[in-house]
């Protein structure tokens, strides 16, 4: 009897929202409305469409002040900094860039400063000795070795390391990006030591 009873009931509700007028009424009344494509579109989700927005919107360290040593520019021609100094490299020359604390240091490594064997790269220890003297020593110092994958001698790793520095090393424009990145979040604890990107 029951279920004679829900069936009777379904279908009185069935023929009551067949009728146009009633269906209208029972959702709200008046026509249904129309949509458009735009309406289902979130606000947020808006096309960006140039790269370099895209960029900016995900920089975490946009706001922050950049250090006075920041390398702007490393090109064939030399070291671009934030400080206006331009280490331009000369024909012939093996002229690299130090940069500690807030000094700025244009390094010659022509004459025997540096040593490169295939892969390997030793710098003098009179560039070494450098680190031991300055005061406070920087906690990583980054090291750019040219413009080809390379590795550091393990003298002057082992150098380095007695002196409680940790080095970061790559080619020089990656060294030099990655110098940026970690003076910006760390400023005053970072050091670079740069060979021009052309060697």
């Amino acid at each position: 009897m029951s279920s004679v009873l829900s069936l009777y009931r379904f279908r009185i509700l069935r023929s009551y929202l067949k009728s146009a007028k009633h269906a209208a009424t029972l959702f709200g009344g008046g026509a249904r409305p129309t949509y458009k494509q735009e309406d289902f579109t979130p606000p947020t989700k808006q096309a960006v469409t140039n790269p370099v927005d895209i960029l900016k919107r995900n920089d975490v360290l946009a706001f922050s002040a950049k250090p006075v040593n920041y390398i702007e520019t490393v090109s064939d021609r030399g070291f671009h900094l934030s400080n206006q100094v331009l280490i331009e490299l000369t024909e012939g020359n093996i002229t690299g860039c130090m940069l500690i604390g807030k000094e700025t240091f244009e390094v010659d490594f022509s004459n025997n400063g540096v040593e490169i064997d295939g892969i390997n790269v030793t710098f003098d220890q009179s560039i070494m000795q450098v680190f031991d003297k300055i005061h406070p020593k920087p906690e990583i110092l980054c090291i750019g070795l040219g413009n080809k994958s390379r590795r550091l001698a393990q003298s002057n790793r082992d150098t380095l390391s007695q002196l409680g520095i940790q080095i970061e090393t790559g080619q020089t424009r990656t060294a030099a990006r990655l110098f940026d990145l970690l003076s910006t979040e760390r400023p005053g604890v970072i050091g670079a030591l740069m060979l021009p990107p052309n060697v």
